[in-house]
């Protein structure tokens, strides 16, 4: 859509192509570079540890994390531990099957950490119902945390703000080991504040999507007219109105996949998810992390701003699923 004098405003706005291949191509370096290590090549003392996505055996659930199957707690030939550990924790991690009618809170008290530490461990919301036999994990010395496909020792370290030796040497792991998405890490002495992030703006609701930050939204979904240029328009997302300099938050795990200027949006942040989806946030005034970066649902990813074409300080908010723009209070909790 354009005015009278030829500008295009950014509703619709599709995913461009130079950037998917980008992406493409980040994908196949990871690909390449455990081949790489696995034929010899020298690694650089400054490299992160290498995490194979095809390996370990994963459940997806509802929220888009995933779950190792615990087989049992013997060692496999590659250093791994079957039940998702890595060899150097197995002995650290607490774990508890649910019986009938515990909460969290009762799981908590068995194995001795807060309802925090067990929530963060086990990405629970809150507020959701344990399934009897299901099996949680804790550890007295630090969170639990799951690999997610696509992501390093790196990607994990900013997460928890630990330093990639310490979780190295907290797990056992040296430049010849070998660990798979899936596999459970021990990150000692972290604190729980991204996931109690995530309980808050989940409203302790199992969600594909959280809210990125608490406020007022402004302006919805659909047709409007343009608060600014007072033209009419298709609103691609949601407003929410908040102070210069708030934290946003990552609306779901995934990779970022665009930072920068654009018509419009001003700063804008694009992180890819599983299953095509992509979230938008725009008018930003920073940016936290850079193109490549695995980051987690609730990970504080940029602060709110007044760039581009805006009425005043807010958060522009979008969901797309792949091009297409969708509502984002339809994934909202």
């Amino acid at each position: 859509m354009t005015n009278s004098s030829g500008y295009r405003y950014p509703t619709r706005k599709p995913l461009r192509k130079d950037r998917v291949t980008i992406a493409v191509l980040f994908v196949i370096a990871i690909i390449l570079v455990p081949l790489m290590l696995r034929s010899g090549c020298t690694r650089r003392t400054d490299d992160p540890l290498v995490i194979v996505d095809d390996g370990g055996i994963t459940n997806p659930i509802d929220d888009g994390t995933t779950v190792t199957d615990p087989l049992n707690d013997g060692v496999t030939g590659d250093g791994t531990v079957a039940d998702g550990t890595t060899s150097g924790t197995s002995g650290r991690f607490l774990k508890h099957t649910v019986d009938d009618g515990e909460s969290i809170a009762d799981v908590a008290t068995i194995l001795g950490v807060t309802v925090s530490n067990l929530r963060a461990s086990n990405r629970l919301f809150g507020g959701e119902q344990l399934q009897p036999k299901r099996i949680l994990y804790a550890s007295t010395e630090g969170i639990i945390h799951i690999i997610q496909q696509g992501q390093t020792l790196t990607d994990i370290s900013r997460t928890y703000a630990v330093p990639v030796d310490t979780l190295a040497n907290a797990n056992g792991l040296t430049d010849r080991s070998t660990i798979f998405a899936g596999d459970r890490l021990l990150i000692p002495g972290a604190t729980t504040s991204f996931w109690n992030n995530v309980v808050v703006l989940s409203k302790g609701i199992p969600s594909q999507f959280i809210w990125p930050l608490e406020g007022e939204v402004v302006s919805h979904y659909g047709p409007r007219i343009h608060p600014v240029l007072g033209t009419a328009e298709n609103h691609d997302g949601i407003d929410i109105d908040v102070p210069e300099g708030t934290t946003v938050r990552a609306a779901a795990g995934g990779k970022v996949f665009f930072y920068g200027e654009e018509p419009g949006y001003g700063n804008l942040l694009i992180i890819s998810h599983s299953g095509g989806f992509y979230s938008l946030y725009g008018h930003l005034a920073d940016s936290f992390v850079f193109v490549g970066q695995y980051v987690e649902m609730g990970q504080a990813v940029a602060q709110s701003g007044n760039t581009g074409i805006s009425s005043g300080p807010h958060l522009h908010f979008e969901l797309r699923n792949r091009e297409y723009p969708i509502d984002p209070e339809r994934y909202l909790p």
